[in-house]
Formats: C-alpha cells, sequence, structure tokens
C-alpha cells in the first residue's frame, strides 16, 4: 500500500456473511467497503463508478491518516446469497466492464449457478450462440419446452475476472466441500492461488473427489430438473410474505426472498427471528447478519415441497401476527 492510501475490497449489502469474515480476517475491517444496492436489489453500478473515479477521498486527519482508498476487487454474488435475485447479463457486463476500466479485480461467486430461474444469465445449451436475454425464451430449438432443455450458466472469460464455482448447492453436497476455480490464463494468479491452497486445505478428501466425479457423470440437466422441484416452494414463501407488499426482494435466483419487516418494535429482525422459532416453529436469517438490520431472508429449498408449503402457511401467520400488531 502507498502512504496515506489504503487497499479495499468492495462487497455489496445485503452481503453474503463469510465473504465479509474472508476480507476481515486476512486484512481486517480497513480493508472492507460496503456499497448499496438498488430498489431491483441489483448492485449500484453507479455508486460503484463514483467510487471509483473519485478513489473514495476521505476526509480522514492527523499525521498517518489514510485518507483514501484504492478498490483492489469487487465481489458479486450471483445469484444472490442473501438477496435471491439474479443479475441479468448486461448488470454483470457492466460490472465487469467497470472494474476493467479501473484495473480491479472481480470476484464473482457463481454458487448458485443452477438456481437462475428467471434465465437470465442462461442459455439452452443446445444452441451455439448465447442468447443475450432469454428470459421470455419459452422453448428451445427444435421445439423443445424449457423444461427439456439443459440451460448452461455464462461465465466471464475477462484476465481480471475470478469466477468462483460450487457443487454446494446444485449437487447437495455443501459436507464434501468440493469447488474449482475458473479464471483467465493468468499463471502469476495461479502460482499465487497454488500457494493458498497449499498451506492450507492442501487437497479435499479422496471421498470428495470420488463423490464430486459422480456429480460431474449425473451432468447440468439433472441438477436443472432437481430445481425445477423448488417452483411451488418458491411460490408458497413468495405468496406467504404477500401482506408485506412490495417490502420484498429476490425469488428470482438461488433460493432465497428477503423481506422487510414492518417498522416499530416489531421490526428489530433479531427478536422476530427468535419469535418466529418459538411461537411458529419457522427459522430464518435475520438481516443483521448481513448487513441489513430490519429484514430477513427466507430460504425455500431445506424442506420437501409439502413440508414448505407448511412451513409458508406458518410464516405468513407471523407476518400477519407482525402486522397486526402494528395496527
Amino acid at each position: 500500500e502507498k502512504e496515506n492510501e489504503r487497499e479495499v475490497c468492495v462487497v455489496f449489502k445485503p452481503y453474503y456473511f463469510n465473504h465479509v469474515m474472508a476480507i476481515q480476517m486476512v486484512r481486517g475491517n480497513d480493508a472492507l467497503l460496503v456499497g448499496p444496492i438498488d430498489e431491483h436489489g441489483f448492485p449500484d453500478v453507479q455508486w460503484l463508478r463514483q467510487t471509483l473515479t473519485t478513489k473514495g477521498q476521505g476526509s480522514g486527519s492527523g499525521s498517518g491518516s489514510r485518507n483514501r482508498i484504492r478498490i483492489r476487487m469487487v465481489t458479486i454474488t450471483n445469484p444472490g446469497n442473501p438477496t435471491g435475485v439474479s443479475l441479468p447479463r448486461n448488470k454483470l457486463q457492466e460490472i465487469v466492464d467497470i472494474c476493467r476500466e479501473f484495473n480491479c479485480w472481480l470476484v464473482m461467486d457463481n454458487t448458485y449457478e443452477h438456481f437462475d430461474h428467471s434465465r437470465v444469465n442462461s442459455f439452452p445449451m443446445e444452441d451455439s450462440q448465447d442468447s443475450q436475454d432469454i428470459q421470455d425464451n419459452e422453448d428451445c430449438q427444435d421445439g423443445k419446452s424449457a423444461d427439456d432443455c439443459c440451460f448452461g450458466y455464462h461465465c466471464f472469460q475477462d484476465a481480471h475476472v475470478i469466477n468462483i464455482f460450487s457443487f454446494s448447492k446444485g449437487f447437495a453436497m455443501a459436507g464434501f466441500r468440493v469447488g474449482y476455480l475458473a479464471i483467465n490464463n493468468n499463471k502469476d494468479v495461479y502460482r499465487q492461488m497454488i500457494k493458498v491452497q497449499d498451506t492450507i486445505p492442501i487437497c479435499t478428501s479422496r471421498l470428495s473427489q470420488i463423490a464430486a466425479q459422480g456429480a460431474l457423470s449425473a451432468g447440468r440437466n439433472w441438477v436443472l430438473h432437481k430445481v425445477r422441484t423448488l417452483e411451488s416452494s418458491r411460490q408458497a414463501i413468495l405468496d406467504a410474505l404477500r401482506p408485506l407488499e412490495t417490502k420484498t426482494i429476490g425469488g428470482s435466483g438461488a433460493m432465497y426472498v428477503m423481506a422487510k419487516l414492518p417498522q416499530g418494535k416489531n421490526g428489530d429482525d433479531m427478536v422476530v427471528g427468535e419469535l418466529f422459532v418459538e411461537k411458529f416453529g419457522i427459522a430464518i436469517i435475520p438481516g443483521s447478519f448481513c448487513g441489513f438490520p430490519g429484514w430477513i431472508r427466507v430460504c425455500y429449498s431445506n424442506l420437501p415441497p409439502r413440508d414448505c408449503i407448511i412451513a409458508a402457511g406458518r410464516l405468513e401467520k407471523g407476518i400477519k401476527s407482525l402486522l397486526s400488531c402494528e395496527e
């Protein structure tokens, strides 16, 4: 770092808390810069450009004060955890272009690649040309329905982009701790990553490697077929949150929906989390864990569809109970 310059990494809130903890563990709180999202749940691109343009000149004073920041890395999760939002290709491309323009790394966490329900960053794998926007594409080529098609997920190959993929969600292998990276042909970056791997995890267990091979042999379409079974659960949770009117984001990707609690005494997400467990028998994640107090994150993939519909009914009762207390 240069004198009076602080190198930082950007995350957007609500953020995935493990990303924040990883930055704090390696570089401390001073290396963390949290950006906002827009009304759609997308990273605020205007904020990112403005911050990169001004290099975040601060107002610190005194000797040794590092009152300028230099953004070295931007991290986004798509589809989003905890937002449950799928970012469309054009929005992702905009972020990729901005990071290239300002010479900073872009880490794209694609753990939920198979859960792009709105298909805004997907394309039919039978088609040799990637569609820019297939959200309204009901049929694949050769007259196949969308349910019969295998959709690929667009991966950016730019030299400044590091793509993270995982077996944890799509193949339900969270306990096996298997994943992989996709990077451009940057040998220096690869060497630095090998240093980290060789000194911390070394390698995943042989059992996990064998399980990963089996998962790959099952193929992408096997996963997508399983993901489609979540549709009734997803809709049930969205319906349960409907009493909150428009105060929700997500549902288009990953397996989450976020909802804003009513203001007042029932707006404390930590208290509501305990209340929902004790009184209604359901578990949610308080938004405070993700830098978003006053919100909750609801997951619709942890239960079989029939049980999730029951849980959604309990959630709706809990939401209505909060609203009635505010009237």
